[in-house]
Order: C-alpha cells, then structure tokens, then sequence
C-alpha cells in the first residue's frame, strides 16, 4: 500500500491518480484507433472522453453518497463537490458516463451505439489499472481470508480499521486482472460483432458477472439502505439482464 508517492512541498502526487491518468491516456488513444478504424474523426474522441469524465465523476460521487450517506444531500450538500474526500463508486461513474455519452450523441448527432463501441474495451482497460491504484491506495478492500492469498494493509488503513489488522482478499488485484482478460477478450472479437451496440453490451455483461463474483469478496461495499444486500449485485443482476435481452434482439435483427 503506497497512497502517496511523492511530496513537494503542500503538494502530493497520489498512486491512484496516478493510476487513474495513465489509464486516461492509454484510454484515449485505444479508443482514438478505434475511432479512425470506424470512420470517425479522433477529434470526436477528446469531445467525448471530456463529456464521460464529467458525467463519470458526478454519477460516481453521487451514487456512492445516495448508498452511504444519503442524509448528506440534505445536511451537507456542498459534500457533493468534495471528491478529494475520497467515496466514489465504479457503477455510478458507469451510470454517470453512460448519460453523458447518450447526451453527447445527441448533441453532436452520432450514433450512441457506436460511440459505446468505441469507448467499451478502453474503459474495461481503464478499470483494471484503476484497480491496482485501489490497491495502492488501500481502498475497495476484501473481506478477511486465511488463504495464502491474503494480504495485510498497514496499521490506521480502511481495512485495518475494519478488520482490526486481519489478512484480506485482495478484491482489487482479482478485479484487476479479470477486468484486464475481459479487456483481451472485447478487443479480440469487437471486428467480428457486425452491429451497432454489440461490443458495448458485451462488456456490460462481462463487467457485471466479474462484480456478482466479487462483490461477495469485497469489505466494503454499498448496501440497500436498510438491508444487508449489496447494491452492486442488484445492479449488476439487473444490466446483466437487460443487457444480454437487448444484445439477442440486436443480433436477431442484424
């Protein structure tokens, strides 16, 4: 666990920023390749990912507020601004992003469809080396384990806080890298998928399978106010649902 990776002065450089802005890069031009591939001017993409990272970074803020505290729309509603606090939840940014993208293409008057497509395997790489900055950071933590798997995050971390000092699942390295095969795969087959939506829909299906495993893993997660179910196997069941019906209606009518 290394959250912090270097001080200047006031100023901080965090591992998962860090993380997180290589995986923007890296992000970008998989998804300005795919873009030229599919007719599309790469301008369209920085016009885009600037859309999806504001829509991402609202719906993941609010998300995580309206399941962990949602008095604070109410008693501290400037709370909403304040990311650096840390409470951003992965299915909000998708939530969040997804309505950014669908206002994107009706702005600029393009496919939805398309546009998905084109961002759909760069964000599935996205999350698997946003996964190791939890690591680094010590967030999105497993439930105690006395597998040889196990880790143990230092003293005052979230998961010792927790877990008094207990060995952990590493939830986040198991996302990561089955986030990154599920990475290999969409980008192995997107030229084969001959209509519009299909390798998006893929990856919500995908994504949401690896979250219905692993959120049973995971220490630290959202629940239904009131109740002991994770919101993220309830969203997760549901776009896996939804997803896979509009996928075998698209490739019926294809």
């Amino acid at each position: 666990m290394h959250p912090i990776v270097a001080e200047l002065g006031p100023f901080r450089i965090y591992s998962y920023g860090i993380m997180v802005a290589i995986a923007f890069i890296i992000g970008i031009y998989l998804a300005k390749k795919e873009a030229l591939r599919k007719g599309l001017a790469p301008e369209v993409i920085y016009d885009l990912v600037f859309f999806l990272a504001i829509g991402s970074l609202i719906g993941a803020r609010i998300y995580y507020l309206a399941f962990f505290n949602p008095r604070s729309f109410i008693e501290a509603p400037l709370a909403i601004f304040k990311i650096w606090e840390g409470g951003l939840a992965i299915h909000g940014a998708i939530l969040g992003g997804l309505a950014a993208c669908i206002l994107f293409a009706r702005v600029r008057h393009l496919s939805f469809w398309t546009l998905s497509d084109i961002v759909a395997p760069p964000l599935m790489l996205g999350q698997a080396i946003g996964r190791i900055g939890c690591f680094l950071n010590g967030c999105c933590f497993g439930i105690p384990t006395g597998s040889f798997l196990g880790v143990r995050f230092p003293a005052d971390s979230l998961s010792d806080i927790a877990y008094g000092g207990a060995k952990v699942h590493p939830a986040q390295i198991y996302e990561s890298l089955a986030d990154l095969s599920a990475f290999f795969i969409l980008w192995a087959i997107r030229k084969r998928i001959r209509f519009g939506g299909g390798v998006f829909l893929l990856y919500l299906m995908m994504y949401s399978l690896i979250r219905l495993v692993l959120s049973g893993l995971r220490g630290d997660s959202l629940y239904i106010w009131g109740s002991n179910i994770k919101i993220a196997h309830v969203i997760s069941i549901g776009a896996l649902l939804t997803a896979s019906i509009i996928f075998i209606r698209k490739r019926n009518n294809a």
